[in-house]
Order: structure tokens, then C-alpha cells, then sequence
């Protein structure tokens, strides 16, 4: 705890109370998910190198945007990365961590990870209840206020964020981390095998070195799975009209692209 505070409190704004305590233990328990390490500590290490600031804002009656990530010219080749949170929580800092390491990755999108969400979402569900509807609110109806362009990074943050809130981080969660990265399990294996492996070489060594022991020491007993989980029902696969709308203005976005 000690060695994240140490770099994260420096680089963080608050424009209401100071929760920098709480921000650390969030920031801390997301080390509980694996796929996540190598994300994290190229988090820490920007954050170390002044590269990066977070602002946790008070959020305003109107204002429904919980979060967002933003980039300044630094110099002739760097961007500062700014992250602004306005609500303390799991989801929402995994999220806007998620867009801040796709910037700094420099990876393409709309090629290996658009087959592979692809894969994993075109005309398929999760069995278990709670996981198929919350991937139906987050991954398929919250992108309906979205511009086509935006979906792969959008759901490449979903997918950090449905992470963020299984029982390997949460014990009471709705679902289990493994029925995530099982049902997206293209997505997981672009994660793992081509994605960490791209930024892996910008984190630094003495970080990574240091956070191994920290994501043992978190890291909550095997979740039981919940008889519940397993139990599906008819009514709830009525979204497959959803799924194609998706689909089909996701594919429009690719062609017009080629086209261009």
C-alpha cells in the first residue's frame, strides 16, 4: 500500500474532499485480476514519470459523464495523460484506465481486437443470467449513444470494466471473473497474448518487479461459483434483435472505412 501511495497520491487532484486513501485501496484491489497487472503497473509507471494526473471531481446534478480521459501536448513527442473521475468506484477508474492504455499502447484497434470481440459477441450469450445482462447494458445498449468510430475503444474499456466488477475483485459480485474471460475468451487472449505484451516493454522494471508480491498479498481466496449463476431462463434471450443492430452498424463503420 505504502509503495503505490508513494506514487499515485503525488499525481492526483481533488476537487472535494481528499480520498486518496480510498483511491489507492481501489487502484490496489484491481491488482487482484492478473490480465490486469501488466495494464496497472504502466499506470504507476507514467504516474512516476509525472507523465499522467488524475482529478476526482465533484460530479453536478446535470452532468452524467462519470469519468473521462484526456490528452495535453507534453512535448514535440509526449502527450500528458489526464484522467478525471467523478465517481470513486471500480468501473469507472478500470474504464478510463483502459482508454489511457489504449492511447499509450499505440495499438490499432480495428484489427486483431475487432475479430476477436467480434467473435466472442456476434450471435452468442452467456449462460449465466447476471453476466448476459449486464453485457447487454454495458457492451450493446449503452453504445447506441455512441458513434460507430467509438465502439472498438469502447468496448475495449467495457471489457476492463466488466472485469472490475467480478468476484475476483468484489466477492459479492454478480459474476465470476472466469465466466467474464470465458465467454469473451477471444477478447482475454488478445489481452494476455498481444496487447500486455505491446506495453510491457514501456513499464518500468523495478514497478513490475515490486507489484508481483503486492497482487499475491490482494488477491482473494478461488470465488465459489453460485448454483444461481447457472440458471438460465427464456425470457432472458429477447436481445438478439440488440446483438444484429449492433453488428450490422459496426460492419457499415468497417466498409466505409475501407472505403476512405
Amino acid at each position: 500500500m505504502k509503495f503505490l501511495s508513494k506514487i499515485i497520491t503525488p499525481q492526483i487532484g481533488f476537487e472535494g474532499e481528499n480520498q486518496g486513501e480510498r483511491f489507492v485501496k481501489l487502484f490496489l484491489d484491481l491488482y487482484r485480476i492478473e490480465l490486469f497487472k501488466d495494464g496497472l503497473d504502466l499506470v504507476l509507471t507514467k504516474l512516476q514519470q509525472k507523465h499522467l494526473h488524475f482529478e476526482v471531481r465533484i460530479i453536478k446534478g446535470w452532468d452524467t459523464n462519470v469519468g473521462c480521459f484526456l490528452t495535453e501536448p507534453f512535448n514535440r513527442d509526449k502527450n500528458f495523460l489526464k484522467i478525471i473521475l467523478r465517481s470513486l468506484n471500480y468501473n469507472v477508474l478500470a474504464h478510463e484506465m483502459a482508454h489511457a492504455l489504449e492511447f499509450e499502447s499505440g495499438i490499432n484497434l480495428g484489427e486483431e481486437f475487432r475479430k476477436c470481440i467480434g467473435y466472442d459477441m456476434k450471435n452468442r450469450e452467456p449462460q449465466i443470467i447476471t453476466l448476459k445482462s449486464e453485457k447487454q447494458r454495458l457492451m450493446v445498449d449503452a453504445l447506441k449513444s455512441y458513434k460507430p468510430e467509438q465502439f472498438l475503444s469502447e468496448l475495449f474499456a467495457r471489457y476492463f470494466e466488466l472485469l472490475s466488477v467480478s468476484r475476483n475483485v468484489i466477492a459479492h459480485g454478480d459474476f465470476a471473473t472466469a465466466d467474464v474471460m470465458e465467454f469473451f475468451v477471444n477478447t482475454t487472449n488478445f489481452i494476455e497474448k498481444i496487447f500486455n505484451q505491446k506495453i510491457r516493454p514501456k513499464i518500468d522494471p523495478q514497478i513490475a518487479a515490486a507489484t508481483i508480491e503486492i497482487a499475491k498479498q490482494v488477491r482473494l481466496s478461488k470465488p465459489q461459483q453460485k448454483f444461481q449463476d447457472r440458471i438460465e431462463s427464456k425470457k432472458w434471450s429477447g436481445h438478439t434483435k440488440s446483438n444484429v443492430m449492433w453488428v450490422n452498424a459496426w460492419n457499415k463503420n468497417q466498409i466505409e472505412e475501407k472505403k476512405s
